[in-house]
């Protein structure tokens, strides 16, 4: 067996054991003494993070619980080194969950979609990885936004893997006004602000916007705080109908939605709560 298989097999135990309690600990008797004992686990550095704890209705109420949880080694927030290193190696590859946002990506770059921004997008992995499967234009520009020093790494890999000068860093989310595409995978969860916020506050919105990587409940909207192995941060979980209701309000019709079964989350003691799997969607502005 691989040191990779062997990695996953104990991943899947310690998934399983942890479900296994948490559905334990929803016997009478057994939550009061299970909830403290979990609290004080959560609180623990962890090797591969997303671990879940709480149920809160604000972004804020999230962060001054995440602030309570936070020490030396597992701050409240993400804006650390660590997280800079955190995908280094998915720079090169896709995942299958990449693909449907790989296909739209190639319509539209064959098209006249010039002016791309990440939201969230680390590194730039999004520009590197499907970079590894498509000719871009030569004169793509394409704005990465995140946390200062995720930005600040950025910068300087781009300078040795870059050569074209597409890849730019983007100090505010605003700077998605003008936009051809905007493009988030795996981060509009940990936003402070909603994706229906942002293009609303933009005076020239984008055309085409793809979400991936994101978790949707069928019927409520929450944060729950998430334990990264880095850092404790607030993690939102959006009513899926709801937030595609907004984003139609604001004049953009599905084209397509798709949805990846092998991400999902469960939070102890919210059984209600949890995610069976994670979302991914295409939009277009209609009167575009």
């Amino acid at each position: 067996m691989t040191t990779q298989a062997s990695g996953l097999g104990l991943y899947r135990l310690r998934q399983s054991l942890l479900r296994a309690a948490s559905d334990a600990a929803q016997l009478p008797g057994i939550r009061s003494i299970a909830s403290p004992l979990y609290r004080r686990y959560f609180k623990q550095p962890c090797r591969r993070g997303n671990l879940y704890y709480g149920i809160f209705e604000s972004y804020d109420e999230a962060q001054r619980q995440a602030e309570q949880l936070a020490s030396q080694h597992l701050p409240a927030t993400y804006d650390v080194e660590g997280a800079a290193h955190k995908y280094l190696d998915q720079l090169d590859r896709l995942r299958a969950c990449d693909y449907p946002a790989l296909f739209w990506l190639r319509q539209m770059l064959e098209g006249d979609c010039r002016k791309v921004f990440d939201l969230g997008g680390h590194l730039g992995l999004a520009f590197y990885g499907y970079g590894q499967y498509l000719s871009y234009p030569r004169d793509l520009s394409w704005y990465v936004h995140d946390l200062p020093q995720v930005m600040a790494a950025g910068r300087t890999l781009a300078s040795e893997r870059d050569g074209t000068g597409a890849l730019q860093f983007a100090q505010s989310p605003l700077d998605a006004d003008g936009a051809d595409l905007l493009i988030s995978t795996g981060a509009l969860q940990y936003l402070n602000y909603r994706l229906p916020s942002l293009i609303q506050r933009l005076r020239k919105p984008p055309r085409h916007v793809i979400f991936n990587l994101t978790p949707l409940h069928e019927s409520k909207s929450f944060f729950t705080l998430q334990n990264l192995g880095i850092a404790i941060c607030p993690y939102r979980i959006e009513h899926a109908s709801a937030l595609l209701q907004d984003m139609r309000n604001l004049g953009y019709k599905v084209r397509d939605h798709w949805t990846l079964g092998d991400r999902r989350i469960r939070i102890p003691f919210a059984p209600t709560h949890g995610v069976d799997h994670y979302h991914g969607c295409y939009l277009e502005l209609a009167s575009a």
